[in-house]
């Protein structure tokens, strides 16, 4: 035999040969947590949902922040405190809110422009009325009182409107229309 055919003998020898580990899988396995020995034997764990939220402190701290913003969300919606409310239209994004200065009313309409596409310039109507209750409607046999504005929403990326209202009362109804659409909303002071 040839020196090279020694070499490939032996090569062939080395294949078929067991592998040597250096590592052993059980012994590894011998020092894991039952969670992972479980894992490994193919026994699946599902863990509850109450495992899941409460794991690590970090799980708590979130699940109790999303708690407290929801109470203190829900606490200001039924506890009165009023907020400018926001609408869309023609595209342009409304606020309205409307504030006591002394013995006014005013109606303040925010306008601003999206940031891409196409928008509404031009005239918008107004109509704002003050909520009439069962006990009042009975009590006034007159038509409701109504006051109307017309405004001019130009070009511009943002502009704010103020308008005096002829009432005293705290809650309102506002109809705001251009010539595509019509909006309406249900307003309180702000105070």
């Amino acid at each position: 035999m040839t020196e090279e055919e020694k070499k490939i003998l032996s090569a062939q020898e080395e294949i078929q040969r067991e592998p040597v580990f250096y590592y052993s899988r059980e012994r590894r396995l011998s020092r894991a947590s039952p969670a992972v020995r479980a894992l490994n034997d193919g026994q699946t764990v599902r863990p509850s949902i109450r495992k899941t939220l409460f794991a690590t402190k970090g799980n708590i701290l979130v699940f109790l922040t999303i708690v407290i913003f929801t109470v203190f969300g829900l606490a200001t919606r039924f506890m009165g405190i009023e907020r400018p409310r926001e609408l869309s239209l023609g595209r342009n994004n409304l606020t309205l809110s409307i504030t006591p200065v002394e013995e006014l009313r005013l109606l303040e309409i925010r306008k601003t422009v999206p940031g891409s596409g196409e928008f509404y310039l031009g005239e918008v109507d107004i109509a704002v009325s003050p909520v009439i209750t069962r006990a009042q409607e009975a009590e006034e046999q007159e038509a409701p009182q109504l006051f109307a504005h017309r405004i001019i929403f130009n070009a511009l990326a943002s502009e704010t409107f103020l308008i005096a209202l002829p009432f005293i009362e705290d809650d309102f109804f506002v109809i705001l229309r251009n010539s595509d659409e019509q909006k309406s909303v249900r307003l309180r002071v702000i105070d």
